[in-house]
């Protein structure tokens, strides 16, 4: 009996984990927190390099990456909805500008407006 609950609780895990209804383990924990991503991608300048085109490619990959950790972080306040949609948006223009789409810079410009973001999330 308790074999048949362990082999059907096993089964029920697996198609869950299949179907995408577990994050894996790596989209759990951000690689970097919203302070380090402000500090990094902000305040030492590294967006202004990107924007004013002085940055290698390694700063893009760099800016790119930090970006990625916005969304699997949770607001201090406000909806992580919002938050999601805010993030995602820059993500998406921090890839455009790696991957040397034409318009990508103007844009990313445009979703990392931090008093938009800073009104409805920053505590």
């Amino acid at each position: 009996m308790r074999w048949r609950l362990f082999a059907g609780g096993m089964a029920v895990l697996a198609l869950a984990a299949s179907l995408g209804a577990l994050p894996a383990a790596e989209d759990e924990k951000p690689k970097h927190t919203i302070k380090e991503v402000m500090k990094e991608a902000h305040k030492d300048g590294l967006l202004k390099k990107v924007v004013g085109g002085t940055a290698s490619k390694e700063d893009k990959a760099k800016l790119l990456e930090l970006y990625q950790s916005l969304p699997k972080n949770s607001p201090p306040k406000g909806e992580k909805k919002d938050w999601d949609v805010k993030t995602k948006a820059v993500v998406a223009a921090a890839q455009e500008v790696v991957d040397g789409k034409e318009g990508a810079v103007p844009k990313l410009e445009k979703a990392a407006n931090c008093a938009e973001c800073h009104k409805a999330h920053k505590k």
